[in-house]
């Protein structure tokens, strides 16, 4: 919750995120749980410093299969770090071949995925379906 304190303040910053659909569809804890998650992602997708997509299991493996990643920086490419969490720890990830790997596939998933309507149609039908 803290975290997410930091999108509703007077200068946000921007954020896209793709997401899996197996990240909506997974349920965690109970269905009325999931529904309010669901309900909490449709409230960010209003935001207009917020890209929110699904990336549905129709497109099958991606370039992201090996796990999350984000892709921190400001408005010049070489202020860019990749932070890449895993079962053992993290990486932040500086070097610009490290980075343009992972901005390479940022960009592969977002032509991947569906775009912000769809999305949000698709976690509207997911919801219904708890």
């Amino acid at each position: 919750m803290k975290r997410q304190e930091i999108l509703t303040r007077s200068a946000p910053p921007r954020l896209w995120a793709i997401l899996d659909e197996s990240v909506i569809r997974r349920v965690v804890g109970s269905p009325a749980t999931m529904r309010q998650q669901l309900d909490r992602l449709l409230e960010t997708t209003e935001s207009p410093h917020i890209t929110l997509q699904v990336l549905p299991f129709s497109k099958g493996a991606h370039g992201a299969a090996m796990g999350s990643f984000v892709i921190l920086g400001g408005t010049e490419a070489t202020l860019d770090v990749v932070y890449v969490d895993y079962h053992a720890g993290s990486l932040f990830l500086e070097k610009e071949k490290e980075l343009e790997r992972y901005r390479l596939a940022f960009d592969y998933l977002r032509a991947q995925a569906l775009d912000m309507e769809a999305s949000a149609s698709l976690i509207h039908r997911v919801r219904k379906e708890l």
